[in-house]
């Protein structure tokens, strides 16, 4: 039988929650670049660069899916590299890693030694601190990279999302950056915010963003080949909604 949730408040959801310093190994960002998925669109990519270094961001964080694409993969994979910007793996570099779905659409054939090797070094997830919580980086929803998490995803589609849930559930995180829809968002659960930072595919509304924690706002920014990202919107970062206890029938 499906379980379905019963929604009970506890503390967490208490005022000053996530105020509430935590000690941790994990880096400390307030001001983050965030792009999503890549696809070899190294243009794209090289403007988005130069735009952050001049936006003076703690980090660049990147949801993964860099290869596949239209554009040089192998250029990309060195400006990420070169820039240091901390990037993770999505279901596009698994699969080329493995040797599957090779036959698809704009599939990258081969690259390097180098640039394999780095591919090969990316994690699945990372974690920060930010001034409001924790945050993770991740491809589809947390370590699963095929989960797809859209605006409109409700009901038992969204049920299904076991590493949703999951995070909503853990304490030590309380904002999730991602990608793999190719659809930028801003969205609140209970116990969790997340933002997906969309795509720079030429061929799906190719954006940016900028996510401030200090200030709670996100800013999305149109990405072009040849020029700077240009402003779109500026949304509100919202907290999470307070955490509540799931009881199960």
């Amino acid at each position: 039988m499906r379980a379905f949730f019963l929604f009970v408040g506890v503390d967490r959801g208490r005022p000053g929650w996530y105020d509430r310093p935590v000690a941790t190994t994990h880096p400390s960002v307030s001001r983050v670049g965030l792009i999503g998925d890549v696809h070899g669109e190294d243009r794209r990519l090289e403007r988005a660069l130069e735009f952050f270094a001049a936006c003076t961001v703690d980090r660049v964080l990147v949801a993964g899916d860099l290869v596949d694409g239209y554009g040089d993969v192998e250029r990309t994979l060195a400006l990420l590299e070169d820039a240091r910007v901390d990037a993770i793996r999505g279901n596009h570099e698994r699969w080329f890693l493995a040797g599957e779905e090779r036959a698809r659409r704009l599939a990258t054939p081969a690259l390097s030694v180098r640039a394999r090797r780095y591919l090969e070094s990316l994690p699945p997830t990372r974690r920060y601190e930010t001034p409001r919580g924790g945050l993770l980086l991740g491809h589809g929803v947390g370590e699963d990279d095929m989960a797809f998490l859209r605006p409109e995803t409700s009901g038992y589609a969204l049920q299904d999302i076991d590493a949703l849930r999951e995070l909503m559930l853990d304490p030590e995180i309380q904002y999730y950056a991602g990608g793999h829809t190719h659809v930028r968002m801003v969205r609140v659960f209970t116990g969790l915010v997340v933002v997906n930072a969309g795509t720079i595919l030429r061929d799906d509304d190719p954006v940016v963003a900028i996510v401030d924690f200090e200030r709670e706002e996100v800013e999305f920014h149109a990405s072009h080949e040849d020029s700077p990202p240009t402003f779109l919107e500026r949304l509100a970062l919202p907290r999470p909604a307070p955490l509540e206890m799931p009881v199960f029938p």
